[in-house]
């Protein structure tokens, strides 16, 4: 996890989006401080380029809105930023407090030239990910105790290639332990009830043999899927166009409306 330094006063960032590339990113992030999770409706930030080859330019200035999680009482701030450099990056984050107080702080990352997850606009793999056809238990499918068929009826190929919208989650339920990682599974689970028969909905686990490892993680294997699409961190959700296009990609847990947006632009 790529966190910012402390504040005086406590404040802390931690960075849920960490594979950023040059061009629009989905940028979120944690604050905490000592009394707990950060939850104010919005925060600012400006994005600075920290570079040998900085300019004197001004920052970019956005809002975050904090999108609150289904469980317990964290949440992400989350924002676009348009990042037109690689290289070494930072943001300022102002939170204002009902009383008018101001509390900062600060964050130094990395944008790459090209991210290492597929981007907005890439044509999705077709992966030959694991379906019900192929196990003889769905505890072979997923590490979690949701355990709904209709996640795992489709490969990722057939549903990218059937004419439909396909929301993609890889996640490993039982093992969602960082700071950024949340329920994502029910949040597909509840995609799919809402919008059944108009989009595809698949979630692959990101450990390849969740029935063998659950009482041993020394014996995990990373998914072969999960490599195919070069994911650099444990959750992701990707929503996929009629045509196969990655139209949305989300780092980190990221709330049925977010997902929901990018679904209904898609249909």
């Amino acid at each position: 996890m790529i966190k910012g330094p402390e504040s005086p006063d406590g404040l802390q960032v931690i960075l849920g989006t960490a594979d950023l590339g040059v061009g629009l990113n989905r940028f979120g992030y944690l604050l905490v401080a000592p009394d707990g999770v950060v939850s104010l409706p919005t925060t600012s930030v400006s994005a600075r380029f920290v570079g040998e080859a900085a300019v004197d330019a001004p920052p970019q200035a956005a809002t975050a809105e904090y999108q609150p999680w289904p469980y317990g009482q964290r949440g992400l701030y989350t924002t676009d930023l348009t990042f037109d450099r690689p290289g070494p990056w930072a943001v300022d984050i102002v939170v204002e407090g009902p009383d008018g107080s101001r509390r900062t702080a600060e964050l130094f990352f990395e944008v790459l030239e090209a991210p290492s997850a597929l981007a907005v606009g890439a044509p999705a793999f077709r992966s030959e990910s694991k379906t019900l056809d192929d196990v003889e238990s769905i505890a072979q499918l997923s590490t979690g105790s949701l355990q709904d068929p209709d996640l795992y009826r489709l490969t990722i190929a057939d549903a990218v290639t059937n004419g439909l919208p396909t929301v993609i989650v890889f996640a490993s339920p039982a093992f969602c332990t960082n700071e950024v990682c949340g329920p994502q599974v029910d949040v597909l689970k509840a995609l799919k009830d809402r919008y059944r028969g108009l989009a595809n909905f698949v979630h692959v686990d990101f450990y390849d043999n969740p029935g063998e490892f659950q009482n041993n993680p020394d014996l995990a294997r990373v998914s072969p899927t999960v490599f195919e699409w070069g994911l650099p961190s444990l959750e992701w959700s990707f929503v996929i166009d009629r045509d196969g296009v990655v139209a949305a990609r989300f780092e980190a847990f990221a709330t049925f409306e977010e997902i929901e947006a990018a679904l209904v632009r898609a249909l």
